[in-house]
C-alpha cells in the first residue's frame, strides 16, 4: 500500500514538474521580442545621431556604442535592465572624452554654481582628472547631493564620479549657527560688494565645528570673516580654510 502511495505521490510530482516546465516554456520570450522591448525602453533618450546597438543572443542581452555622458550610459543601463525576460546585461557603452580636464572642469562648476538650491551653507571641492570627477565638501540635504550628482554626470565627457561629498545630520542648532554667522559676515561693510548667489565665504555648520571655505580678494576680508564667525554664540571650534585669490591657480 506504501508502495503504491509513493508511486503515485512520484507520478504527481512528475506532472508538475512538466507542466512548469511547459508554462516557462510558453512564458520565454524570444531574443527579437526582448530586442524590440529594450529598444521601446531606449526610445525617448536622446543620443544624437548615433544610437546604442542592442544584441540579444539567448537572453543575453550585449549594447555597444558611445554615448555623450555618464548619465547617459547608466540610465540606458537602467532601462534596459527594467525589460522583463533577460537573462543578463552586457554593457559595452562608452563615454565621449572631453576636449580638456580643464573644460570638463569650468563645465562641472557651472552646473554646481547654477543649482539653485546650492547656498551659503554647502561646499563642493573637487578636481578632474582624466575625465574622473572627483568630489568632495558639505551639505546639508541628502536632496542635494543627489540632485548635484546628476547634474554633473549628465556634463558631456564625465568618464565617472568619485563622490566623497558628505551630507551634514539635520540639527536645529546647526540651522541657526549657520544663519547667526552667514549673517554676521555678509553684514559686514567688506562684503556689501559681494552677491550671496555666489558667495565669496560659505559656512559649513557640523555639530557646532564650523568651518569658513571660499575666495576673497583681501586680507582684510579674510580677517573680517573669521572675526566676524569667532564671536558668534555656540560655535565650539572654527578652522579658516578661506583662500585669497591671488593664491588660487
Amino acid at each position: 500500500m506504501l508502495t503504491q502511495v509513493m508511486h503515485k505521490n512520484t507520478r504527481a510530482l512528475l506532472v508538475m514538474l512538466l507542466l512548469a516546465a511547459a508554462a516557462h516554456a510558453s512564458a520565454a520570450v524570444s531574443d527579437a521580442e526582448l530586442t524590440r522591448n529594450i529598444q521601446r525602453q531606449l526610445s525617448n533618450l536622446d543620443y544624437g545621431s548615433r544610437r546604442p546597438v542592442v544584441a540579444v543572443s539567448s537572453g543575453v542581452v550585449t549594447i555597444t556604442g558611445t554615448v555623450a555622458s555618464l548619465w547617459l550610459k547608466e540610465e540606458t543601463i537602467s532601462r534596459a535592465l527594467k525589460v522583463q525576460g533577460i537573462e543578463s546585461l552586457v554593457s559595452e557603452l562608452t563615454i565621449a572624452k572631453a576636449e580638456s580636464d580643464e573644460k570638463l572642469a569650468a563645465e562641472v562648476v557651472d552646473k554646481i554654481r547654477g543649482y539653485a538650491l546650492f547656498t551659503v551653507y554647502d561646499d563642493f571641492q573637487g578636481q578632474v582628472k582624466n575625465g574622473v570627477v572627483y568630489m568632495g565638501g558639505a551639505v546639508t540635504e541628502p536632496k542635494k547631493l543627489s540632485d548635484i550628482v546628476e547634474r554633473v554626470a549628465k556634463v558631456k565627457g564625465v568618464q565617472a564620479i568619485d563622490n566623497k561629498v558628505k551630507v551634514l545630520p539635520a540639527n536645529q542648532s546647526d540651522d541657526r549657527l549657520r544663519a547667526l554667522i552667514a549673517n554676521a559676515i555678509y553684514r559686514l561693510p567688506e562684503f556689501e560688494r559681494y552677491s550671496l548667489a555666489d558667495p565669496p565665504i560659505h559656512v559649513i555648520v557640523d555639530k557646532g565645528h564650523v568651518t569658513l571655505v571660499g575666495v576673497v580678494r583681501a586680507e582684510l576680508e579674510k580677517r573680517k570673516a573669521y572675526e566676524a564667525a569667532r564671536f558668534v554664540e555656540g560655535v565650539l571650534a572654527l578652522d579658516d580654510k578661506v583662500k585669497l585669490a591671488k593664491d588660487v591657480k
